[in-house]
């Protein structure tokens, strides 16, 4: 009981005060795509490219049903900004892409620093491989308690793979996740799978013998039925505010 509250406080104290991102599918018409994508890079180019300015990020949708649509990416460093409306860069978004595109599905996300890791010199890699989960909250313990350890056994190890966690704050049906991570290309996500294995041995050197596939099955175990996906995304630089350095 003990370590669950304190795995609580963590948690807690993680989300608090932390990034926001609010996601969006853009199902783009077909045959509208290049157009499409014209629009987003002019606009985000007039409206998004200051440092005042909101921060839109796009990426194109790689796999599943909504394959070749737009997943486009605000991000705040607090909850607050989103109060910041932008009523001309909004009215002008209407004007050149409203007719092209209709907007699915649409999240908030807060930023779980626990459950993330950022190797020191990380570059900008635009494959994204990105985990959602969804999973029963009377068993939140479990799932959070496994994504908290790997992301501390892979800063541990030192490994330079990036571990990007959010929980779902607003718009999931139930308790949400997902977990980025980032590659060069295909290639490069194939090479990663030894320096995964470096951080799963960090994991059990960390917590103990078989740690890894113990808390990896509680964590299966927290989730609702079909309560994982996996989609592979592509960021757009040219869509997309400037990525600071």
């Amino acid at each position: 009981m003990r370590i669950f509250l304190s795995l609580v406080t963590i948690l807690s104290f993680s989300f608090a005060n932390t990034q926001v991102a609010v996601t969006r599918v853009l199902d783009v018409k077909p045959g509208q795509i290049d157009k499409m994508m014209e629009g987003v890079a002019k606009k985000t180019k007039m409206f998004n490219s200051g440092a005042d300015d909101a921060q839109w990020y796009t990426f194109q949708i790689l796999s599943g049903a909504n394959a070749q649509d737009l997943w486009r990416v605000q991000m705040a460093e607090n909850l607050a900004e989103l109060d910041n409306v932008d009523i001309e860069g909004n009215a002008y978004w209407r004007k050149i892409v409203g007719d092209l595109h209709e907007s699915g599905a649409t999240r908030r996300w807060s930023k779980a620093n626990s459950a993330s890791y950022t190797p020191k010199g990380s570059e900008l890699k635009p494959l994204t491989r990105a985990l959602f989960f969804n999973f029963d909250p009377t068993k939140s313990d479990d799932f959070w308690n496994f994504r908290v350890r790997l992301a501390n056994a892979h800063e541990e190890a030192g490994t330079p793979i990036t571990m990007d966690t959010w929980g779902c704050s607003s718009g999931c049906n139930g308790s949400g996740a997902v977990v980025f991570y980032y590659f060069k290309d295909y290639a490069d996500q194939t090479a990663a799978n030894e320096q995964i294995q470096i951080a799963v041995d960090k994991y059990n050197e960390l917590y103990g013998n078989d740690a890894y596939e113990y808390d990896l099955e509680k964590m299966i175990g927290s989730l609702m039925p079909n309560g994982q996906k996996i989609r592979d995304l592509m960021f757009l630089p040219e869509l997309s505010s400037p990525i600071a350095n």
